[in-house]
């Protein structure tokens, strides 16, 4: 079930509205695989936080075990993945160093938990679900792997789905009870962040 959408758009700038348009890219890939889901709720653009500690995801998705951070990562054409984790794009065949995205995924991914943990009145609740992260590149954009292979925190976007439904089926063969974030669970923490969510404001006339 969608439980957020995407916030209004108010970009002028060329890189404003390709950024946007992977954005409604993703949320269209999510909705078309959760929008109906009994058991994957997904909340698009979310900023949390308090004062200037504010905590920002491309797209969350809850689960009965936890909860799934997707970072969008905005490439074109080749990207590489080093042994050494170090990520690679190829633009006119000159090669350019980038930060990981998977870093910066699991970065903004724990700075959520800490916010949830600070803020809930359960504490330490959120030590006991999953927390895992997606990056998806374009579906136009080519990876080469490391040697090791393809990594499970890597695809393409339109592979996200099938990623998700493939790591909550894993979460539910090793667990030993039912997930902690039932359907009740799942609404009411997307209902307190849809509440606490600080858009990024920008003038429509700028």
């Amino acid at each position: 079930m969608i439980l957020k959408e995407l916030d209004p758009f108010y970009g002028r700038s060329q890189e404003e509205i390709a950024a946007r348009i992977a954005q409604d890219r993703m949320a269209y890939h999510l909705r078309r695989f959760f929008g109906k889901s009994p058991d994957i709720d997904v909340l698009n653009y979310l900023r949390v936080g308090s004062g200037s500690e504010v905590a920002h995801v491309d797209h969350l998705l809850l689960h009965p075990y936890g909860l799934l951070v997707v970072e969008r990562e905005n490439l074109s054409g080749r990207v590489q993945i080093k042994d050494d984790g170090q990520w690679i794009r190829w633009r006119d065949n000159q090669p350019g160093e980038m930060r990981s995205p998977i870093t910066r995924a699991y970065l903004r991914a724990l700075s959520l938990k800490a916010f949830l943990d600070k803020n809930v009145k359960q504490k330490g609740f959120f030590d006991g679900v999953e927390l895992d992260v997606l990056v998806a590149v374009p579906d136009t954009s080519s990876i080469q792997w490391p040697t090791m292979g393809r990594m499970a925190e890597v695809c393409n976007a339109d592979q996200v789905g099938e990623r998700v439904n493939q790591r909550v089926a894993q979460c539910r063969r090793v667990a030993v009870a039912s997930g902690m974030l039932n359907a009740s669970e799942r609404r009411r923490l997307g209902e307190f962040l849809c509440s606490l969510h600080r858009p990024l404001v920008k003038s429509a006339s700028r």
